[in-house]
C-alpha cells in the first residue's frame, strides 16, 4: 500500500491553519464608542483633529453621528449612542432631568453670529443687538427685500433662532414661506442655501461653520453682520447616556470620553484648535464645577449666567 503519511500531514496542517485563522476571527476587536453630535462641532473639523488621540489612548473606534442637537437627544433617548456631544443647554438639562442622560458637562463654547450679503438691504450690520437685527430682516422680509434660512431640525441651532424671534416678540408661525424658508437641513447646507439667495439671504449660525465655509470659498458673498450679543453665546456640553435605560450602553468608554474631553490636555488642543485661515474656533471652559450649572464665564457672556440657571 502506498504511504499516505504525507497527504495526511498536509491535511493536518491545513486544519490546524483553518482553525488559527478561526480563532483570530472570533477574537474580540477594539472596543467602539457612539458618539452623537451637533453638525456644527462636526463640520468645524475639531472632531477630526482631536478624536485620534482617543482612539489611540483608548484603544477604541469612534463612530460619529452628525446631525442636529434635537436629533442627537433623540438618538440617545432611543440608546443608539453611547455619549452626546451638543449645544443646546435647555433641552440637555430636560434630557438629563428625565434620566436619558447621567450628567452634563461642559465642554467648550463660542457664539452665533447673524450672517447675510455683503449689500446688507436689511441693515443688520446697524442693528444694536440681535433681537434688533431679526426685527429688520423680518421688516425687510414682508416688504420683499429681504430672505431668512432656517434650519427648521430642532437643532441648537434652530432652537437659539426661535428664541431670539420670540425676544423679538414675533411669531415664526405666522411667517410667510416666501421669504423665511425652513429647510430641516444642517448649517453647512443652510449656509450654502443662504448664499444662493442673491444679495437677499440671511441665517444663524455657529461662527465655527461660517468660518471653515466661508475660508474655502463656498460662501464668499456672506459676511457676519451681526455679533457679541450675550444672547448669542453658545455652549457645547458632554451627556453620557444613561446605562441603567439603556444597559447596552458602553458606560465605561463614555465616562473616559467625558474625562478625556474634559482634560487639562484635550482642553488645550480645543483652546489651540484653529481652521486652516487662523481662525480659533472654539473657547474651551470646563474645569472644577464644570458639571454644576454655575460655571463662571468669560467677562463677556457674565449677562448669559442667568438664562443657563433658570
Amino acid at each position: 500500500m502506498k504511504d499516505k503519511s504525507p497527504l495526511v500531514g498536509i491535511i493536518v496542517l491545513a486544519i490546524v491553519m483553518i482553525l488559527l485563522m478561526g480563532s483570530v476571527a472570533i477574537q474580540p476587536g477594539r472596543q467602539r464608542l457612539t458618539l452623537a453630535t451637533t453638525t456644527s462641532a462636526y463640520d468645524s473639523g475639531l472632531l477630526e483633529k482631536i478624536l485620534p488621540n482617543f482612539e489611540s489612548k483608548y484603544d477604541c473606534i469612534v463612530d460619529v453621528i452628525a446631525v442636529g442637537s434635537g436629533q442627537t437627544m433623540e438618538i440617545g433617548k432611543n440608546g443608539d449612542a453611547d455619549v452626546l456631544l451638543v449645544h443646546s443647554p435647555a433641552s440637555e438639562k430636560q434630557f438629563v432631568k428625565d434620566g436619558y442622560g447621567t450628567s452634563r458637562t461642559l465642554v467648550a463654547y463660542n457664539q452665533f453670529v447673524i450672517v447675510g450679503p455683503e449689500s446688507d438691504p436689511a441693515g443688520v450690520s446697524q442693528a444694536v443687538n440681535a433681537t434688533d437685527a431679526f426685527k429688520r430682516i423680518y421688516q425687510n422680509g414682508t416688504e420683499g427685500n429681504a430672505i431668512f434660512v432656517s434650519r427648521g431640525d430642532l437643532s441648537g441651532t434652530h432652537t437659539k433662532e426661535k428664541s431670539i424671534w420670540v425676544k423679538a416678540g414675533l411669531n415664526v408661525s405666522t411667517f410667510s414661506n416666501t421669504w423665511y424658508l425652513s429647510t430641516g437641513q444642517g448649517m453647512g447646507a443652510v449656509l450654502d442655501i443662504t448664499e444662493q439667495q442673491t444679495n437677499k439671504g440671511y441665517t444663524l449660525s455657529d461662527e465655527a461653520t461660517y468660518y471653515t465655509r466661508r475660508e474655502t470659498g463656498i460662501i464668499p458673498h456672506l459676511e457676519i453682520l451681526n455679533q457679541g450679543d450675550p444672547l448669542l453665546y453658545n455652549q457645547y456640553s458632554v451627556i453620557p447616556v444613561n446605562p441603567d435605560r439603556w444597559p447596552s450602553v458602553n458606560a465605561t468608554l463614555a465616562t473616559d470620553f467625558v474625562n478625556w474631553i474634559t482634560s487639562p490636555e484635550i482642553q488645550n488642543m480645543i483652546g489651540n484648535f484653529t481652521d486652516a485661515y487662523g481662525h480659533k474656533l472654539f473657547v474651551p471652559n470646563a474645569g472644577p464645577g464644570s458639571v454644576a450649572e454655575t460655571h463662571t464665564l468669560s467677562s463677556q457672556f457674565q449677562a448669559v449666567i442667568a438664562i443657563r440657571t433658570d
